[in-house]
């Protein structure tokens, strides 16, 4: 069963509860690994992007916390999770 079988599956309601929750806990496991692996990667000063709310953002890593980072962008400190982090 690849991606799009579990899309369409889901979608249908072919699944039960406990499978939801089973891909729901993949999912949850696959960001924090994703998280964990940026957090390695960066380096505080760093010129790092991500995707906010008003677009594609560069800022300043700041502060590594354990699921997120702050990145300064102009004037103001975003907390943004480590897995939408990305070196600019």
């Amino acid at each position: 069963m690849d991606v799009r079988d579990i899309l369409v599956n889901i979608r249908n309601s072919n699944l039960n509860n406990d499978d939801l929750n089973l891909i729901i806990e993949a999912v949850k496991y696959a960001r924090t690994q994703n998280g964990r692996k940026a957090a390695r990667t960066l380096k505080i000063g760093e010129q790092v992007s991500f995707n906010g709310r008003n677009g594609y953002t560069v800022g300043v890593l700041e502060q590594i916390k354990i699921k997120k980072a702050v990145v300064l962008v102009g004037a103001t400190r975003w907390n943004v999770p480590l897995s939408m982090l990305e070196t600019a």
